[in-house]
């Protein structure tokens, strides 16, 4: 894979993030006004991949200290398991300095990214029966809980 830069989402780039979302997502996917309404959030973050000035994947998250929340991480198929959505999950976890937790759903049969979540951390913490429905399927709550220095320095 060449370089991958990972850019916040603007005002020139949010149609790249709904057009990702749209070839990724079957089940009930946002919206380019969607994405457009949030830039105008102030606790949303968005941030695209690009692969040699082509948009090719992109996480969405809410934080909300002392919580935080993907709302929706996605990556072409042509350009998944290259590193493209650890490269996104570390980008998403940089925001996360005042949380105490991240979480995401992931469909219970997406063996290959709860591989992913679990390699930062991320465990299983409850289901959503139900929550997918084209397949329907459940979704698994899984959050990753960040480590609080102490006063001292240590963990």
């Amino acid at each position: 894979m060449n370089k991958c830069e990972i850019l916040p989402m603007t005002e020139q780039n949010f149609m790249d993030v709904a057009k990702i979302e749209s070839e990724c997502f079957f089940d009930r996917p946002w919206t380019a006004e969607q994405f457009r309404e949030e830039l105008t959030l102030d606790f949303s973050r968005t941030f695209l991949a690009v692969v040699d000035g082509k948009a090719v994947g992109f996480v969405n998250m809410w934080l909300t200290p002392p919580i935080a929340i993907i709302n929706n991480i996605a990556v072409l198929e042509p350009y998944r398991r290259q590193g493209i959505a650890s490269l996104l999950i570390k980008a998403a976890l940089g925001e996360c300095k005042s949380c105490s937790s991240l979480s995401v759903e992931v469909r219970v049969s997406n063996t290959g990214a709860i591989k992913l979540y679990e390699g930062y951390n991320f465990s299983q913490v409850g289901r959503r029966r139900n929550f997918y429905e084209n397949p329907r399927e459940d979704a698994y709550i899984m959050t990753k809980f960040m480590k609080k220095e102490s006063k001292d320095g240590s963990n």
